[in-house]
């Protein structure tokens, strides 16, 4: 195993805040609570103290004699932080002079050199630095007199410039290609943390039954219900995101807020659809700046400024009136797992919402308001037109980012 300097333990420290500012990281507390960790005890060579009881204790906080057969949180924190290491580096969007990686069966992460021309095929373990060895640097130091290897003339500059000039057009050519063929969309960018979950998501959609104490002759359903069902604006917002989740071979549940716990989503992210017939809306959105009003007062309220009120109309029939929904994307304080808000007051703001998360032209409008909502917690607030009861195209009231 070879050793590494302070300049190499400063190269991973660095590749490892990277890391933590990418999507895949950032709208999490678990997944870089348990990646900084074995990052740091390996480099101070304490890699033996990374076993699984160890790291429940000291990481998820877990009691010493706790059961790791029927509490598998590391072993699931880990998979998920190496199918997110695996992610940054497949996509690469910026350049990485040390890959981080994690490897499978073992908590113990290896450290590679990184090439902005092709990914690492070695990994370089590290170990202390003890007096008897002399430190190796695991990024090749420059050589003064003759050509360093960084910086050799390359071979092909021998040719005839034409041949040259020649190469490196072509290499232009299919470099600007493949990165247009790579560039991800505003919908790609919105779903990128919930594709990258190794749990299967939970679309959760609102649940009712029907009740004769009330004008629609609906109500929530309860845990105690046997037969609930969803609307027909929440069937086809349901499948705006399913059709989505598919096209990108996505993983999913669904399962109807009636019968989701909140042990499922500390275990799963998940999909919450509709406001008023999903009880987990009005518990989960504490979270959130802009929120739905308790019944009866259906409207959207500012919890910062909350004499700022979005309701629709009352004097227009429901067919005609305007509608406004809710779309966020947060890390969740309730769940510690990430939550998408799909919902509205009435039924065409849900449709219109769900619209939104699955259309590029729509989420573009975002790039408009924050040029970094991809990478943090996202809200929107959403108006939509209701004409003879078609919706419009929605449009953005507020969004608030952080």
């Amino acid at each position: 195993m070879y050793p590494v300097t302070e300049q190499d333990s400063q190269l991973i420290r660095d590749e490892l805040g990277k890391l933590l500012k990418t999507v895949h990281f950032a709208n999490s507390k678990r997944y870089p609570a348990l990646l900084i960790y074995v990052v740091e005890k390996t480099l101070a060579g304490k890699s033996d103290e990374l076993k699984e009881r160890i790291l429940g204790i000291e990481v998820f906080h877990r009691s010493s004699d706790y059961d790791t057969n029927s509490d598998t949180v590391v072993r699931v924190a880990a998979g998920e932080v190496r199918k997110r290491l695996a992610l940054v580096y497949h996509e690469g969007e910026s350049e990485h002079l040390i890959h981080i990686t994690l490897p499978a069966g073992s908590y113990v992460p290896e450290f590679f050199r990184g090439d902005s021309q092709q990914k690492p095929t070695a990994p370089v373990p590290v170990a202390p630095v003890t007096d008897q060895q002399t430190p190796q640097p695991l990024i090749d130091e420059p050589t003064t007199g003759a050509a360093s290897a960084w910086f050799r003339t390359p071979s092909w500059m021998g040719w005839k410039p034409a041949a040259a000039l020649t190469l490196i057009a072509l290499a232009v050519g299919f470099a600007f290609l493949f990165r247009a063929s790579n560039r991800k969309t505003s919908v790609d960018l919105f779903w990128q943390p919930v594709h990258a979950s190794l749990n299967p998501v939970i679309i959760c959609p609102g649940a009712l039954v029907r009740s004769a104490d009330t004008p629609s002759g609906m109500v929530m359903a309860k845990r105690t219900d046997d037969y609930p069902f969803t609307s027909i604006a929440t069937t086809v917002s349901l499948a705006d995101v399913v059709r989505s989740f598919s096209m990108n071979q996505t993983k999913f549940i669904v399962q109807p807020a009636s019968t989701t716990t909140l042990a499922d989503m500390r275990e799963h992210p998940v999909v919450l659809i509709a406001a008023y017939s999903n009880e987990w809306t009005g518990r989960i959105q504490n979270d959130l700046r802009y929120r739905f009003a308790p019944e009866p007062a259906r409207q959207i309220y500012d919890a910062v400024k909350p004499s700022t009120t979005w309701m629709r109309p009352a004097n227009l029939p429901l067919n005609e009136e305007d509608d406004f929904g809710i779309v966020a994307r947060f890390h969740s304080k309730l769940t510690d797992n990430l939550v998408v808000l799909i919902a509205g007051i009435g039924k065409n703001a849900t449709q219109a919402a769900a619209q939104f998360v699955t259309t590029p032209r729509y989420l573009d409008l975002l790039n408009l308001q924050s040029k970094d909502w991809a990478s943090k917690n996202v809200e929107v607030v959403l108006k939509v037109k209701v004409i003879d009861g078609k919706n419009g195209a929605p449009t953005v009231e507020a969004v608030f980012v952080w």
